[in-house]
């Protein structure tokens, strides 16, 4: 067998010639010669559409579409459909990746806002959908499959998922995988649970039970739905879609690694969150951390700084500014420095869906972690092994105090945790099953998600 292999491969690289002699797709795959190694001729086509153009890295959801992105480039050609970018320089990153990028003018005027808001009222589509739709962005799909070339389309998030509906005699001719990133019924349904305002609560209710219908429906017009967790491919399971495949959020063990940190006797330990702060449950989970455990934290004398590491806080947040106390950062360019300086690093998120790739990143820089049930829900993380999970707000404020009053107890976890996501989490392997699935749907004519 190991012949054969260097023979396949010295005939991929080093020839022109196509009758390329043929070897099982498992050992393709173990070998690397899915996709790139193979002639241009035989090199499947994937037509990737997202409407958020995925640079800068500066949030989950950027992330996430970045690897998946760079680890399907690595085996097919990849043609990224999106929106422009807000700067140009932006592009060269995914290009250097090998991806042809086609970017489409945006058309959201600011003034229709209110317009989606209450035309979402009326209709049986969600809010974000309509939002989000951008004639540009179809009509450049359908010009890509009317080519003929398109072996598979994948749809990023549920808001490109809606061209599926536009796509008439074309969605014959490929293969569909949709990639959740979060089933937003679920994320919905929190929001509901949360929301005080009754008003606000209202509203939320009839987008949640737009959504569960929208989203129900429209993941069974994909081939192969891609979820985050098990949690999210049960639910699937229970609206009795069984094509659901996990693809868990990973993280890039190379480039988030421990680094020594010196410590100052005297100086406040430190406390680090990083995420965007527009996004609605990163800023729900600082509220209540702002609100419910600093307090106790106070009470029980612990000396702390809280850092918040993330883009655009609101008014409200930076109005708990305290100089050496409580610190807003805003956009960074590297989160790293940041949470290798925390003595722990803290997730105390009531709201989400799919998993938290904050987490990952804090463990394989062997940082301690405390985290809420919700903020650490889908990843396969044990409570007291790789990090601490507490729900309350006097338990979460007691946690900190223990971890920083014995340092080395905390460093023994996060180096466990280290260990375990670097085993289990590091973005090539969380991402060979989407790569075998489609290996499997466009080279061996099979189905996906198997």
């Amino acid at each position: 067998m190991a012949s054969d292999v260097y023979r396949y491969a010295g005939i991929c690289l080093l020839s022109n010639r196509q009758n390329v002699p043929y070897l099982s797709l498992e050992t393709r795959i173990s070998f690397g010669t899915i996709g790139k190694s193979l002639p241009a001729s035989c090199v499947k086509t994937v037509l990737f559409v997202t409407e958020k153009f995925p640079w800068p890295l500066d949030d989950g959801g950027q992330i996430r579409t970045y690897q998946i992105l760079k680890n399907l480039s690595a085996q097919f050609s990849i043609i990224l459909i999106t929106l422009d970018p807000s700067c140009p320089e932006y592009e060269e990153p995914i290009r250097n990746l090998g991806v042809e990028v086609i970017t489409v003018p945006r058309y959201r005027p600011r003034w229709m806002l209110p317009w989606h808001i209450l035309r979402s009222l009326v209709t049986k589509r969600p809010y974000p959908l309509p939002k989000n739709f951008s004639p540009n962005i179809l009509k450049e799909i359908r010009r890509q499959l009317s080519t003929g070339e398109v072996q598979a389309l994948h749809l990023n998030h549920l808001d490109a998922a809606q061209y599926i509906d536009w796509l008439d005699d074309f969605r014959s001719q490929v293969k569909v995988v949709l990639d959740t990133h979060n089933l937003l019924t679920s994320l919905y349904a929190r929001f509901v649970a949360t929301e005080r305002n009754y008003f606000r609560k209202a509203y939320i209710w009839t987008q949640w039970r737009k959504m569960r219908f929208y989203e129900k429906a429209t993941t069974q017009k994909a081939d192969c739905v891609v979820v985050c967790s098990e949690n999210e491919r049960e639910i699937l399971h229970s609206w009795g879609l069984k094509t659901g495949l996990v693809v868990p959020n990973g993280v890039d063990t190379q480039f988030y690694t421990p680094e020594p940190v010196s410590r100052v006797d005297g100086k406040p330990v430190q406390l680090v969150f990083t995420g965007a702060m527009d996004y609605l449950p990163n800023a729900d989970g600082i509220r209540w951390f702002l609100r419910s455990v600093l307090p106790k934290l106070d009470g029980l004398a612990v000396h702390y700084k809280l850092t918040v590491v993330g883009k655009n806080p609101s008014a409200d947040l930076r109005a708990w500014e305290t100089p050496g106390k409580v610190e807003f950062t805003g956009r960074v360019d590297d989160v790293r420095p940041y949470t290798r300086s925390a003595d722990v690093f803290v997730v105390p998120l009531h709201i989400g869906g799919g998993t938290r790739l904050k987490i990952l990143e804090a463990l394989a820089m062997k940082v301690p972690v405390v985290s809420t049930r919700v903020g650490a829900e889908g990843l396969d993380l044990r409570d007291g092994i790789h990090l601490r999970v507490v729900d309350d707000a006097s338990t979460m404020a007691q946690t900190i105090a223990e971890l920083c009053a014995l340092p080395d107890r905390g460093q023994e976890m996060a180096r466990r945790g280290r260990e375990y996501v670097s085993r289990n989490y590091d973005w090539a392997a969380v991402t060979a099953p989407l790569c075998r699935s489609y290996a499997n749907a466009l080279y061996e004519q099979g189905g996906c998600c198997r």
